[in-house]
Formats: C-alpha cells, structure tokens, sequence
C-alpha cells in the first residue's frame, strides 16, 4: 500500500528514502487521507482532543468526505493558502518537527492570493518560500496583520471555518490533521 505524496502514490519506505537526499525548494509533501484504513493502528494511535469531537460529518459514515490526513515533511514543504472545504474547521497536532502557521480571518484575503468569486477555485501562483520573500513583508505594515505562530512537537492548532491559512515545515514534521464540522462553527 502506497501513501500520497502529492499527485503520485508512493511507499513509505521510497518517501523517507528520497527525504534523505532532497535538497529542492519545493520537497514532495506526505499528505494521505487513507492513512487510517492503509494501517489501522495509526488511526488508533490518536485520540481527537476533547474540544473537537463534535462533528456533524460523522453521521455520514462511509460517505463522509475525507477528514484526517497524516502529513510528513522536509523543511521547507508545506502547504499553501486555501481554506478548507465543506465549511469545516480544523485541528492540526505536531508529532514530530515544527510548523510555522499564517492565518487570515475570512474577509481578509491574503496578498499574492486569487481566488475565483466564488472561492471554490483558489491560485496562488508563487511557492510557499517565494510568498515569504515577496509578500509576508507587506503584511507587517497592515492595520488588521495575520496570526501567525509555531507549532512544535506536542501542539495542537485550531483552525477556524473559513480562515486563509499556509503552513511551512520548519524542519522535518510529521502531524496529525483532522476537519470536522460542529454546532459552534
């Protein structure tokens, strides 16, 4: 059984082989949704925090959208801006490495980012290391700046419905993120 690593399916042990010798700007990125039914015992190995078990999509059972993905990566891969879909929020727990996070409420998209009028489409036409070099300096001289933090080892980040976020390993990572959908929003 392969694990996506984005668009191709690859094995596990052919992911951590080529992360031993990557040394590009933009390294492949693990981020597989059937983590859990490829092995079991690591959709056992977690338990959902307590302030995230409500959620309206389990009612759908087998017919749920995809909700948690296991994520590995170098530094320096990551993932760009977008929101997530089906009205969903987030939580992404660090397991291993460290993960700087950007975040812009829903009315303030972020600079550098086009979304079609509808939002359903999202091109952001620079990588995540170009937005940081052409784009993140503008923000500091806004009047409503993003939230921005680090996630290391252990930490866990809520994601809001609807907010603008991206997300870069600061060095080699590994985390659990689940979607879900709650009465609170």
């Amino acid at each position: 059984n392969g694990f996506w690593v984005g668009p191709v399916e690859m094995k596990l042990e052919d992911y951590f082989r080529y992360s031993d010798q990557a040394r590009e700007e933009r390294p492949l990125y693990l981020f597989d949704p059937k983590f859990a039914e490829k092995v079991p015992k690591l959709g056992l190995e977690y338990e959902v925090p307590v302030y995230f078990q409500e959620d309206l999509f389990s009612v759908l059972g087998h017919e749920r959208p995809d909700y948690r993905w296991i994520i590995i990566g170098l530094a320096g891969s990551g993932s760009s801006f977008h929101i997530d879909p089906n009205s969903t929020s987030a939580w992404d727990a660090v397991i291993k490495g460290s993960k700087k996070w950007v975040l812009f409420p829903p009315d303030l998209i972020p600079p550098g980012v086009h979304p079609s009028p509808d939002g359903a489409e999202v091109a952001c036409p620079v990588s995540i290391i170009e937005w940081f070099m052409n784009f993140y300096i503008t923000t500091k001289t806004w009047k409503k700046k993003p939230i921005e933090c680090i996630c290391k080892a252990g930490e866990v980040i809520f994601v809001p419905n609807g907010w603008w976020h991206l997300v870069i390993n600061l060095e080699e990572s590994i985390a659990i993120t689940q979607n879900y959908a709650s009465r609170s929003k």
